[in-house]
């Protein structure tokens, strides 16, 4: 059975069992792997079954739920939007209310532990963004919660109080908002001062993005900081395809989603915009 084969059926039998719902460790980010497979190979079966998981992550929301991007809300629903926005799924606005209400609650009212995408409030900011670049309403509150997220970094950064560990996820998180455009304007030349942050005028791309495997983070900061890191890349995809491939995790971060994404990547060019998801 071929490697990607396998990743599929290992996938079919333990994700929905996965108690984990979030983007980088459970059903979200497993659904992120068969959509690509799904619309790649035109399975249906994998197909049904993102929508099994899609509807499995429904039914374990709750107002308590953790609003955490790596775990919880905000990295599902960036999951839920990014497949809206690559033809995945079809669904109307319903499917965002509660993610939304929950989402602004959080943003606007509950405190966070730092500036870290995975846990902290880029990685709530990651969400609005997200939302507000998708085709669906931009309602008041999605803009009021990513005003004041953008506020309390904006603050921060004058303070100085940004911790080095910090910025490369604050850069990211202003490089995407000036995407939008009602926020490019007022957000261009905090950006350009993110810029002179040592970290990022000189990126150790060994180093930066520590949580992510080597080939994501040479995606990442290819895709962010301008730098062409083709040959890095390639070397990196022949230590890959030595790998034995081998994960106990069902993940999009570092476990079998991500591996099979990277197989998809490599077997078909496939679209890797997945990358941005970290």
């Amino acid at each position: 059975m071929k490697p990607l084969e396998k990743i599929v059926q290992k996938l079919i039998i333990s994700g929905t069992i996965t108690e984990q719902p979030g983007l980088f460790y459970g059903k979200a980010g497993i659904a992120v792997f068969f959509f690509h497979y799904a619309h790649q190979t035109r399975n249906e079966i994998a197909q049904s079954y993102a929508m099994e998981l899609i509807e499995e992550i429904q039914k374990q929301f709750t107002d308590s739920a953790s609003v955490r991007y790596d775990i919880g809300l905000a990295g599902i629903g960036v999951g839920f939007e990014y497949f809206l926005q690559n033809g995945f799924l079809v669904a109307d606005e319903e499917i965002f209310e509660d993610f939304d209400a929950r989402m602004f609650r959080a943003a606007l009212y509950e405190p966070y532990p730092d500036l870290s995408l995975e846990g902290g409030l880029t990685g709530l900011g990651r969400y609005f963004i997200y939302r507000l670049l998708g085709k669906g309403q931009k309602t008041e509150k999605l803009h009021k919660s990513l005003t004041h997220i953008a506020s309390e970094i904006s603050r921060k950064i004058k303070k100085k109080t940004v911790l080095e560990k910090e910025q490369p996820d604050v850069f990211r998180f202003f490089h995407d908002l000036v995407s939008i455009p009602e926020y490019s304007e007022t957000y261009s030349k905090l950006l350009q001062k993110c810029r002179e942050w040592k970290c990022i005028r000189q990126p150790d791309v060994q180093m930066i993005f520590p949580y992510m495997n080597n080939l994501q983070r040479l995606h990442v900061c290819q895709n962010y900081f301008n730098m062409d890191l083709s040959k890095e890349i390639s070397q990196e995809w022949e230590k890959w395809k030595e790998s034995d491939g081998t994960h106990a995790e069902m993940g999009l971060l570092k476990g079998l989603s991500s591996n099979g994404l990277l197989h998809l990547t490599h077997l078909y060019g496939n679209n890797d915009s997945w990358f941005n998801l970290l």
